[in-house]
C-alpha cells in the first residue's frame, strides 16, 4: 500500500490584487527586473518589495506621505481650527470672508502645510 506522505511546507497560495496606476505598475516591474538580473540569490517578489517597505517605513515617510496628500480643503479646515484655537470662535461665513478680503493672508503665510504662490 502506497501512503502519500508530504514533507514540503504548504505553499501560501493566498493573493489578492492590488489596484495601482499602470504606471507604478510599470515602475516596479521595471524595478524588480533590475534588482533581480543577480543569479546569486532568489528572486524579489513584488509581495517581498511591498512587506519590506511596510516594515521599514519611517514616522518621517508617512509624514511626508500625507504632506503630499494635502488639498486646500484639507488645510482649510486646519487652518480654521487653529485661528479659532488662538483667536476665538469664527462662523464659517465670517471665515470665508477673512479668506475672500484677504484678512488671514499672514496668518496662512505664517501657519499653512501647503506653498503659497507669490502674486508677482
Amino acid at each position: 500500500m502506497k501512503t502519500n506522505t508530504n514533507n514540503s511546507k504548504k505553499k501560501n497560495d493566498e493573493y489578492t490584487s492590488i489596484r495601482v496606476k499602470n504606471n507604478t505598475k510599470e515602475n516596479v516591474n521595471k524595478f524588480l527586473e533590475k534588482i533581480n538580473k543577480t543569479e546569486d540569490c532568489g528572486k524579489i517578489t513584488f509581495d517581498a518589495f511591498i512587506s519590506h517597505f511596510l516594515e521599514n517605513v519611517t514616522q518621517e515617510d508617512i509624514e511626508n506621505l500625507q504632506k503630499g496628500a494635502i488639498t486646500w480643503a484639507h488645510e482649510d479646515k486646519r487652518l480654521k481650527r487653529l485661528w479659532e484655537k488662538k483667536k476665538g470662535k469664527v462662523s464659517e461665513n465670517k471665515w470665508k470672508e477673512m479668506l475672500y478680503v484677504g484678512q488671514l493672508a499672514e496668518f496662512i503665510a505664517e501657519n499653512s502645510r501647503l506653498q503659497i504662490a507669490s502674486n508677482g
